[in-house]
Parts: C-alpha cells; sequence; structure tokens
C-alpha cells in the first residue's frame, strides 16, 4: 500500500489490494466491506439468462416437446 499526500490516491491504492467483491473502508484501513447490490445483480442477470434461454429453446422446440407429450398421454391413457 502507498502512501500519498491524496487521499483519492491512497482509496485508490487500497482497493485494488481488499481483494475480489470487496473494498476497504478509507477510515478503517483494516476492514473489508463487501460491495452492495452485487449479488442481487448476478441473480437478476442469471434470471434473465434462464428465461431467454427457456422461450428460446421453447420456440425451437415446443413442437417436438408437444408431440413426445401427447404420446405418452396417449400411452398412459391406453394402458390404463
Amino acid at each position: 500500500m502507498t502512501r500519498t499526500s491524496r487521499p483519492d490516491r491512497l482509496i485508490v491504492a487500497v482497493r485494488s489490494v481488499a481483494g475480489p467483491g470487496y473494498v476497504r473502508a478509507p477510515h478503517s484501513i483494516g476492514a473489508r466491506v463487501p460491495l452492495r447490490g452485487q449479488g442481487v445483480v448476478e441473480y437478476g442477470l442469471i434470471l434473465s439468462l434462464s428465461a431467454a434461454l427457456a422461450v428460446i429453446l421453447l420456440v425451437f422446440f415446443g413442437g417436438t416437446v408437444s408431440a413426445v407429450l401427447n404420446a405418452v398421454g396417449d400411452a398412459i391413457d391406453a394402458a390404463s
């Protein structure tokens, strides 16, 4: 960690050694503070990508899935 006369440079230098997902608070050099909201954004991205993938798969394979489910239903009806 490099100490300089400008406080903003000190904060930048300290942030670079804090580790991934953490920033060091400028008032307490030893403390690690997790970045707020980062996890929520990541979950939102995962959820939206999963929903988009499901829509794309259903558009392309919806007819095939429907035919397979109809065949399974017909086989169950025939067996009972």
